[in-house]
């Protein structure tokens, strides 16, 4: 395989001086070991004033719609894994996206244990380190060449780039694909800062969860209200018209928030009442 990333050894030193450098993993990630994985591509984007990490695909519909001059194309997370923070810093601004946009502020600094364990990764020498985060153990494999203690989601603080990451039951693992450097500082303020417009509504990760799990008790609420103003509204290109007919929708609706994120901090996740 050849070297996928070419600049990293050049420009290790003056990284935080360039504008805005992108690092591409690709995140596989499961509940446990009887589901396939979901698949999605993450850029960290790291400049002097920020590093953000989040689904490529906004990236992707941004250049769309910056094209366009206007917002033709708009995309919600699938991984909940939208992170702002400033360089150096464990504490993270956590983006989240469930029908309101919020933000929780979290600090989570962790204890690295350095192993003397190695591999070689696309040309690159790599060293092993554990931690525990989340509920979960983690193994990192970083490069001391790349002198930037950044890496992937809220995982940072070691002595070089995080090139590959995963949990002991391998179910969220992240691989550093490609890399790039950006003329400019991104911006990103119409999917991260907020979501096209849309602004983010500070909360605590335990409001958070309440307010998921109220929904999940009663997800047909909204709707409810429609039909009850004399609204007719729809359910995957059906019409509704009666509550008894929303009111027949509520496991599939229920079934779908349950399953929308597959949540990297078990010790975080919503509780959801199982009848």
């Amino acid at each position: 395989m050849k070297k996928i990333i070419l600049l990293l050894a050049l420009y290790a030193g003056s990284f935080y001086y360039s504008q805005t450098n992108r690092f591409v993993y690709e995140l596989q990630y499961r509940k446990d070991g009887s589901e396939d994985y979901r698949k999605n591509l993450m850029n960290l984007d790291i400049s002097p004033k920020s590093v953000k990490f989040y689904d490529k695909t906004f990236a992707d519909y941004d250049s769309i719609n910056k094209n366009a001059n206007r917002a033709v194309s708009r995309y919600s997370t699938k991984t909940d894994q939208v992170i702002e923070r400033a360089p150096n810093s464990f504490k993270n601004k956590w983006y989240r996206d469930f029908f309101e946009y919020f933000v929780v502020n979290t600090h989570d600094e962790m204890t690295w244990k350095l192993l003397q364990e190695t591999q070689e990764y696309n040309g690159y020498k790599l060293q092993k380190a554990t931690t525990d985060f989340g509920g979960r153990t983690w193994n990192a494999w970083f490069c001391n060449e790349v002198n930037i203690k950044e890496g992937p989601y809220k995982f940072r603080g070691l002595p070089g780039l995080i090139f590959i990451l995963e949990d002991t039951d391998k179910n969220f693992i992240y691989k550093l694909i490609s890399n790039k450097k950006l003329a400019t500082e991104y911006d990103t303020k119409e999917f991260v800062e907020t979501h096209y417009g849309k602004p983010a509504i500070p909360i605590s990760n335990e409001k958070f969860n309440t307010y998921i799990e109220e929904f999940y008790e009663n997800p047909t609420r909204t709707l409810a209200e429609s039909i009850k103003n004399g609204q007719k509204t729809s359910f995957k290109n059906e019409t509704i018209e009666t509550i008894e007919e929303l009111n027949k929708k509520k496991v599939m609706l229920q079934n779908g928030i349950k399953s929308r994120y597959i949540y990297i901090e078990r010790d975080k996740e919503p509780a959801f009442k199982t009848k």
